[in-house]
């Protein structure tokens, strides 16, 4: 597959975009959801039972691991995290989460499963786009000239999973694919065969 693709910003890159234009990141290990949450006036809590809000009811949501409150006004709110996840992970929910409350102003736990389900959506897609920004991909690109890229070797770059990458990749490019490289004086992919 070619890459070269005349780039357009979709709704949910662009909402991640105006998130980090108030940031100066330098790499993309530095996006940090905590400092992006508190710079929003977003709590990070654990979910456990003395920290829950009285609003819920902790029996109702304890198998969660993470869920995200928002209040009245703005995009604030609170985001309960379950202890215990790993780092990776923890990043990945976090940022989803921080989605959830930056672009719905509503509580999912009275939502229908098809509202709940296109919230999920599009809350997991602009967390895509915010933890593995387009200005970033460009970098991954150009290293790609040189030698082949591992799908691997960019979930490192970004510190995300595997599995998101693959996400990511997919809503650019459409596309699976398992390394970039440099070929017949074109950038493409390379998919393995199972």
């Amino acid at each position: 597959m070619q890459l070269d693709k005349k780039y357009n910003f979709d709704y949910w890159e662009e909402r991640a975009y105006r998130v980090l234009s108030h940031f100066n990141y330098t790499y993309p290990d530095e996006i940090d959801m905590y400092d992006i949450c508190w710079r929003y006036g977003i709590q990070i809590k654990p979910l456990e039972l003395p920290f829950m809000d009285e609003s819920v009811a902790y029996e109702s949501i304890s198998h969660l691991k993470a869920l995200s409150i928002p209040k009245n006004k703005g995009r604030r709110g609170t985001i309960y995290l379950k202890p215990g996840l790993r780092p990776i992970e923890k990043k990945l929910i976090l940022a989803e989460e921080f989605c959830h409350l930056y672009s719905h102003c509503q509580s999912q736990l009275s939502e229908d499963p098809y509202q709940i389900a296109k919230t999920e959506n599009q809350a997991k897609r602009m967390a895509a786009y915010l933890l593995m920004p387009e200005h970033f991909l460009k970098t991954v690109f150009n290293v790609a000239i040189e030698e082949a890229v591992l799908i691997s070797d960019i979930a490192d770059f970004f510190v995300v999973t595997e599995e998101f990458v693959q996400y990511r990749m997919n809503l650019t490019y459409n596309k699976k694919m398992d390394a970039l490289l440099y070929a017949n004086g074109k950038l493409g992919t390379f998919e393995w065969i199972d």
